[in-house]
This record gives structure tokens, C-alpha cells and sequence, in this order.
């Protein structure tokens, strides 16, 4: 599978965090968006049903073509990708964890940590992913964090189904946002 490290060069949790979004999320949605794109045919022997139509949906159509071409030809001679595991979900796995510890080593400097609690945004999965890795004093941050986004999340959505009954649907991001809040950035596997 491909090396994560020659993928994400550049790619920080500091810099994901300026966009708004779980910073966690989005690191990981763009490493398995880097990763289909650049996939070569010997790397994708066994995927998932979800990696398997993402490749089919990538481009160029030849090299999405020839990457089938190498899967069907490998067909039998080993573990069916059931039996073996995607090694797409398996890399971006290692790459979540990786941005986790990563996130959790910023936690412990108590700047970040201040400006995490108070401007911070993370999806509820990550955000307890990254509880169990910190001590208890920034776990406690987080479940800030966690709260002070849901409340956002629960006025913004309150205003919206208001207006929305009435027939008004500007502003329907805040689903979308909601969303990844409850369950992560859409695309991304569990």
C-alpha cells in the first residue's frame, strides 16, 4: 500500500483546524482522496465495497481500468477481500491514528488547548476517539468543545426547521454539518 508520509506532506492538524470542520475529518477524507487518485494497480489487491466503487468513479479511466485489470487477474490466488481486508481502509486507518496523536500532542500544550475550547470544531466520533488519548484535564476540554458544537449545531438547526416550514430552505448546510457532527465527513468508512 502507499506511503502515507509521501502523501500528506504539508497536511497538519494546525492548518485542517483554520477550515471549521473536524480537522481529524478532513485530513483523513483528503489522504483517502490522495490515495485513490494516486492508487497504482499492484496496491489495490483487496478493497471494500465502498473503496471498490470510489476507485470506479476516480480518473483516469485507464488507470482505473487497469488497477480492475490487476484485481480480476489476482482473483483466487488469494483471500477474498472479505477474508483479508481492504488495504485502503486499512492504510487510512493508521492515517486517523496517526492525526489523532497528532491532535492529542497539540492538546497538551495549554494555548492550543485554550484555543481548541473556544474556536475548536470536532465530529463527535473523533472527538472520543481522541478523549481516550489525552489525560483527563484535556478530555474534559474536549467534552467542552463537543458540547459548545452541539449547542451551535441544535440553535442552527432549530432556526432552520423553522424556516423550513415555512417554506424557506435557505441555509441547509447546517444538515450537512449536523451530519458530519453525529457521524463524521460523509464518504469517509467506518
Amino acid at each position: 500500500m502507499m506511503n502515507a508520509s509521501s502523501i500528506t506532506s504539508g497536511n497538519t492538524v494546525l492548518n485542517a483546524l483554520a477550515k471549521g470542520v473536524c480537522p481529524i475529518c478532513s485530513l483523513v477524507r483528503a489522504f483517502q482522496n490522495e490515495l485513490i487518485e494516486h492508487l497504482h494497480p499492484d496496491d489495490a489487491t483487496a478493497v471494500c465495497n465502498y473503496h471498490a466503487w470510489a476507485i470506479a468513479a476516480s480518473a483516469p479511466a485507464h488507470s482505473v481500468a487497469e488497477i480492475f485489470l490487476a484485481m480480476l487477474r489476482g482473483v483466487g490466488r488469494e483471500k477474498s477481500s472479505n477474508e483479508q481486508g481492504c488495504g485502503l481502509c486499512s492504510s487510512i486507518r493508521e492515517h486517523e491514528v496517526a492525526r489523532l496523536r497528532e491532535l492529542a500532542t497539540e492538546m497538551c500544550r495549554t494555548r492550543f488547548a485554550q484555543w481548541l475550547e473556544q474556536h475548536g470544531t470536532l465530529c463527535h466520533f473523533h472527538a472520543a476517539s481522541l478523549q481516550s488519548m489525552v489525560p483527563e484535564e484535556y478530555a474534559r476540554i474536549i467534552t467542552r468543545v463537543i458540547r459548545n458544537n452541539q449547542q451551535q449545531l441544535e440553535a442552527l438547526l432549530a432556526s432552520f426547521a423553522a424556516k423550513a416550514r415555512s417554506g424557506e430552505h435557505a441555509g441547509g448546510g447546517v444538515l450537512g454539518r449536523a451530519a458530519e457532527f453525529l457521524v463524521a465527513q460523509r464518504g469517509l468508512t467506518r
